[in-house]
C-alpha cells in the first residue's frame, strides 16, 4: 500500500499581509493596483510563527504603461525567508553563527534552537539543511563583504593576491584560496580536482572578474600556479614565498637531521621496559632509597622527553638538539655514578652514551645548518624605518646572495662533503629567481605566504573543533569552497541585512551548484558500497533514454 505523506497541520496562526513599498509605477507614475498574491506560506522566525502573504501589484494604467506587465511586491516580505524555505533568515543566521563561531554540533544547535523557538518542532536534519543555506548566502553576499574591504584596498594601492591550496588527500579535490595579503579579505575559493595550470587559471579569471585593482601576486613555486599567473596576469610582479624557498633550500639538511634523530633515538627504545621495572620490580625498589628512586624517575622522564623531540623545517632541527640532550644526560649520569654506582644507573648511561657514535654526522648537520642560516640572513632584509619599503633593492639582495654562493663554491674544495649542498643552493636559487627578489621591489608585498597558510589552518581547526575529526576529505566534499566565505569580522546583524538583499535567483543557482557537488559525492559513495548495483542503474538510465 502506497504511503501518502501527511500534510503539515499548524495551529491557528496570525496572518501578515505585505504590499509593495512603492505606491506608484516607476515607468509612468500612475498608482499601483493589487493584482494577485505573489506567494503565501508559513514562516517561522525567532519572534514567532505566522502566515505571510506577499501581495503583488501592477500599474493601474497597464494598457498604456510601457511596463504594464511589471509586478511589484514587498521587498521586506521577500527578505523574511528564502524561496522554498519556511524558516526565517534570522534563524539561518543564528544557526550559522552557532556552528562556525560557537563551534557547536548540529544536535547542540537543534536543542538550543527548540528552546529559542518556544518548543516549536524543528528536526536536526532541518538544522543541517539551514546551515547549508547559511553557507550559500555567505557566497551570494560576498560582493557586499568586498565593498566593506574596498576602502582599505584602495588605501593600500590595490590587492596583493596571495594564492595557496589545502593539500588534498590522495584522490580527493583540493581547496584553493585566493586572498588579499594586505587586508586579509578572502577574495575567492575553488575546489579543484586537478591543480593543473588550466584549472588554476580558470579560478584566477574569476578573481580578475571581481574588478579589484591587483598590484602583485605572491605564492609558492608550484609549477601550475606560476604558469597560471603568467597566463592571466602576465604583467604583474609575482613574488614567491621566502619560507617555501627556505624549506626547499634546507631540505637535504632536514633529511640528514631526521636520519640522525632516528639513529639517536633507536637505542632509547628499552625506556618503556625500564620505566615498568622502576615502578613494579620489588627487588629493584628494595635497593633504592626514596631520593634515588625519584632521581631515576627524573632521568627516565628526561629520556622520554628526548624521544618526543620534533623539529620543523627550516629553522628547528631534531637530530641536533637530541644529540646535545643525550650528551648532557650522559655527562650527568657519569657524575651520578661517581657519587654512588648502581646497575640501573649504569644501564641508563650505556643507553644514552650511544650518541657518541654519531659525532661526525652531528658536526656535519650543524655545520651545514650554519651555511643555510647564512643564506637565510641575506634574504631577511629589514624595512626602512620611515616606510614599509625594503632597505635593499632586489638587485642588491641578488648580488649579495651571489657573492655568498661564490664563497661557498670556493669552500667546496676544502669541504667536499658539503659540495652537494652548495650545488643544491645554487640550483634552487636559479629556479626561484626572479620571483624571490620581487618582494623587495614592491612596497607592502609580503615575503611569505604564511598568513594564507594560517587561514587554511584555521579552516581545518574550525572543522576539528566542531567534529573532533582530523580528515578534511568529507568536510571539503560536502561544503566545498563555501566555507571560505565565513569571515570572523562579520557582524550577525550586518549578515542578516546582506542576506535580505541577496537576489533569490542567485541563491537558487548556488543551491544547484551545491546539489551537483553532493550528487558527485553520492555517486562515488554508492559505487564504493555496491559497484554492481550502481552500474546496473547506469545501464538502465542509458537504455531508458535511448
Amino acid at each position: 500500500m502506497k504511503c501518502v505523506k501527511t500534510r503539515k497541520q499548524y495551529e491557528e496562526l496570525p496572518r501578515y499581509y505585505y504590499r509593495p513599498e512603492l505606491s506608484v509605477c516607476l515607468a509612468c507614475g500612475a498608482r499601483l493596483r493589487r493584482s494577485h498574491t505573489a506567494w503565501q506560506k508559513t514562516v517561522t522566525t525567532l519572534q514567532g510563527r505566522g502566515r505571510v502573504y506577499n501581495q503583488a501589484y501592477r500599474c493601474s494604467e497597464k494598457e498604456r504603461c510601457p511596463q504594464g506587465a511589471r509586478v511589484y511586491r514587498s521587498a521586506y516580505a521577500d527578505g523574511l525567508s528564502l524561496p522554498y524555505y519556511t524558516y526565517g533568515l534570522d534563524v539561518i543566521v543564528t544557526i550559522g553563527q552557532q556552528r562556525l563561531r560557537g563551534h557547536r554540533t548540529i544536535p547542540e544547535i537543534h536543542q538550543q534552537l527548540q528552546q529559542q523557538l518556544g518548543g516549536k518542532a524543528i528536526s536536526e536534519r532541518e538544522v543541517a539543511y539551514l546551515f547549508d543555506a547559511y553557507l550559500l548566502l555567505l557566497a551570494c553576499s560576498h560582493g557586499a563583504r568586498l565593498e566593506g574591504y574596498r576602502p582599505a584596498m584602495e588605501e593600500n594601492g590595490g590587492v596583493v593576491l596571495a594564492i595557496d591550496g589545502a593539500k588534498p588527500e590522495k584522490g580527493q579535490p583540493g581547496l584553493f584560496l585566493f586572498r588579499d595579503a594586505l587586508t586579509g579579505c578572502r577574495l575567492h575559493a575553488d575546489l579543484l580536482y586537478s591543480a593543473d595550470a588550466l584549472s588554476v587559471a580558470a579560478a584566477l579569471r574569476q578573481v580578475e572578474a571581481l574588478g579589484l585593482p591587483i598590484q602583485a601576486v605572491v605564492s609558492d613555486d608550484e609549477a601550475a600556479t606560476v604558469k597560471a599567473v603568467a597566463t592571466v596576469f602576465p604583467d604583474l610582479p609575482h613574488g614567491l614565498c621566502h619560507l617555501h624557498f627556505l624549506k626547499v633550500a634546507q631540505e637535504p639538511i632536514f633529511l640528514a637531521d631526521n636520519q640522525l634523530a632516528r639513529q639517536l633515538k633507536s637505542p632509547l627504545r628499552p625506556i618503556t621496559e625500564m620505566e615498568r621495572q622502576l615502578q613494579h620490580a620489588p627487588k629493584l625498589q628494595a635497593t633504592l632509597t626514596n631520593g634515588q628512586r625519584l632521581a631515576l624517575q627524573g632521568y627516565l622522564d628526561a629520556i622520554r622527553a628526548v624521544t618526543f623531540t620534533k623539529g620543523q623545517s627550516p629553522f628547528r632541527l631534531t637530530g641536533v638538539p637530541v644529540f646535545e640532550a643525550l650528551a648532557a644526560l650522559t655527562d650527568s649520569l657519569s657524575r651520578a655514578i661517581l657519587l654512588r654506582t648502581h646497575p640501573f644507573l649504569a644501564r641508563l648511561q650505556k643507553m644514552t652514551g650511544s650518541y657518541c657514535h654519531h659525532q661526525a654526522a652531528y658536526q656535519q648537520v650543524l655545520r651545514q645548518q650554519g651555511w643555510f642560516l647564512g643564506l637565510a640572513e641575506l634574504l631577511d632584509v629589514p624595512d626602512l624605518p620611515t616606510s614599509q619599503a625594503a632597505s635593499q633593492t632586489g638587485a642588491e639582495v641578488a648580488q649579495a646572495v651571489q657573492d655568498y654562493l661564490n664563497e661557498l663554491d670556493w669552500l667546496a674544495h676544502e669541504l667536499p662533503e658539503d659540495a652537494p649542498l652548495f650545488h643544491h643552493f645554487r640550483t634552487r636559487l636559479r629556479a626561484w629567481a626572479p620571483g624571490l627578489y620581487w618582494t623587495y621591489e614592491v612596497p607592502l608585498l609580503p615575503r611569505t605566504n604564511n598568513a594564507l597558510e594560517v587561514d587554511i589552518g584555521n579552516l581545518k581547526e574550525q572543522y576539528r573543533r566542531i567534529t573532533g575529526r582530523r580528515s578534511l576529505k568529507d568536510y571539503l566534499m560536502r561544503f566545498g569552497p563555501y566555507l571560505s566565505f565565513d569571515d570572523d569580522r562579520d557582524d550577525p546583524e550586518e549578515l542578516l541585512r546582506w542576506f535580505q538583499e541577496v537576489d533569490r535567483q542567485d541563491f537558487l543557482d548556488e543551491r544547484a551548484k551545491l546539489d551537483s557537488l553532493r550528487q558527485h559525492l553520492r555517486n562515488m559513495r554508492r559505487f564504493r558500497q555496491d559497484p554492481q548495483a550502481f552500474l546496473n542503474e547506469l545501464e538502465q538510465l542509458w537504455y531508458d533514454d535511448g
